[in-house]
């Protein structure tokens, strides 16, 4: 019976997430913004009743989220963009 309330949970984040991200695609608004209203609205304590039934399972794909976060983030960094805004310069004494 836990892994179908799990499916559940997870069911209703990803519709939710997908959902805000059209909506927020239209918006032209970030979409990251929309996830973190998305995440305020399925959260546990969200008037009037709550989306997510276990919270342990709210917690760990909270956590899942943000590891993926932190991974397209990483894919989309780069070292040229860094060298070509460069370093601050140094202040020098006079």
């Amino acid at each position: 019976m836990h892994a179908a309330t799990f499916l559940q949970d997870l069911a209703v984040v990803m519709i939710v997430a997908g959902l805000v991200t059209v909506l927020f695609r239209h918006l032209r608004q970030p979409v990251v913004l929309g996830y973190i209203i998305a995440g305020v609205l399925i959260g546990p304590h969200t008037p009037p009743f709550p989306l997510i039934r276990d919270q342990a399972t709210i917690h760990t794909l909270a956590e899942l989220g943000v590891i993926l976060l932190m991974f397209s983030l990483g894919l989309e960094f780069s070292l040229k963009k860094l060298k070509k805004v460069g370093a601050p310069p140094s202040s020098r004494p006079r």
